[in-house]
């Protein structure tokens, strides 16, 4: 049950993310005035930034729960993964093409961003979160597991007089 309310939040997620990946991008493409396309791309991409945020976190509060019932641990991966794929998209390949929209209707030269080592940074601090989490709740749910067999203590006999 718990597995498959995460997987709708993760199937509403994604969709999510990719509508506000997609309508970004698209701004891009745009042929009208680029300071209106480049208005309309950083405004529909910081509301995607927020979102991912916002939506990575109810991944990640549902996937701890669903680890905490299941002490499987999936879930917190497949956030994680859900986090890293739209890091990259946001930070890494979306920037490139806003740089190079940027380069090409103002002439400014964009060839250097710290957006990708900003990915990284995220990244690797999202995976050191996951896998602290993973431990922090996979040792309080043994200690706290109330089904944990007590070692059974057998009676001592009296030897028969």
């Amino acid at each position: 049950m718990f597995s498959k309310i995460y997987l709708a939040l993760l199937g509403v997620s994604i969709t999510v993310m990719a509508f506000f990946t997609y309508y970004s991008w698209s701004w891009l493409q745009s042929i009208g005035q680029p300071a209106a396309a480049e208005a309309g791309f950083e405004y529909h991409s910081s509301l995607g930034l927020g979102a991912l945020w916002l939506l990575t976190t109810v991944l990640a509060v549902a996937g701890t729960g669903l680890l905490w019932v299941n002490r499987s641990a999936w879930a917190i991966w497949a956030t994680f993964l859900y986090f890293t794929t739209f890091v990259v998209i946001r930070y890494i390949w979306i920037d490139r093409i806003f740089l190079n929209f940027v380069q090409s209707n103002t002439g400014i030269d964009t060839s250097v961003s710290a957006q990708p080592f900003v990915a990284v940074i995220l990244i690797i601090l999202a995976a050191i979160i996951a896998f602290f989490v993973q431990f922090i709740v996979i040792k309080l749910a043994v200690k706290t597991d109330i089904r944990r067999e007590e070692p059974v203590v057998e009676p001592v006999e009296k030897p028969a007089d």
